[in-house]
């Protein structure tokens, strides 16, 4: 039996080895792009829930109820210091209603963690407040330990979907 030296036309070995190849590098330069990818939004998804967080400190100094409220999800849950669960919207602008009605806040939050994985994220930090009682005057402080969870919603919007205050209720609230 004997084989020719030459190959007539294309080999069927050549469209075989191009696809290999192109798996090649596809699995070699993938994770270099998706990184490369991921690092910007990133950046941009925790300057933005920073923003929210600061938005909503604001609102809560200048007693803006309705901005505040639309940073919630409309099944959004609020975790008070005493252990009580204030959940959905009406709950929630009862609470802050009542709030603003009785109390001027000076509100200062410090994050010490703002991280996201997919349509989730978290950001977790101490605060201090001092409020003023509209109708006394007198001033209460308390400090302790929040927690603010997001969920990135189908247009892309985030909003809190749990909100967690620690520490010890001042007196009077």
């Amino acid at each position: 039996m004997t084989f020719s030296a030459t190959i007539s036309g294309k080999s069927p070995l050549i469209p075989f080895l191009r696809c290999l190849l192109f798996v090649v590098l596809a699995a070699i330069l993938t994770p270099i792009f998706l990184s490369h990818a991921q690092t910007v939004p990133e950046g941009k998804t925790l300057a933005a829930l920073a923003g929210i967080r600061d938005s909503w400190v604001r609102d809560l100094h200048d007693k803006q109820l309705e901005p505040i409220l639309k940073f919630y999800a409309s099944d959004a849950a609020f975790l008070q210091p005493s252990g009580e669960r204030i959940t959905g919207a009406t709950a929630l602008r009862n609470l802050f209603q009542n709030i603003m009605a009785a109390f001027d806040s000076d509100l200062t939050l410090r994050s010490l963690k703002l991280e996201t994985s997919g349509d989730l994220a978290y950001d977790s930090g101490e605060f201090v407040e001092t409020l003023t009682n509209i109708s006394t005057g007198a001033k209460i402080s308390s400090k302790g330990s929040y927690i603010i969870i997001y969920k990135r919603e189908a247009g892309g919007a985030w909003q809190i979907v749990q909100h967690v205050w620690t520490g010890t209720p001042p007196a009077g609230t």
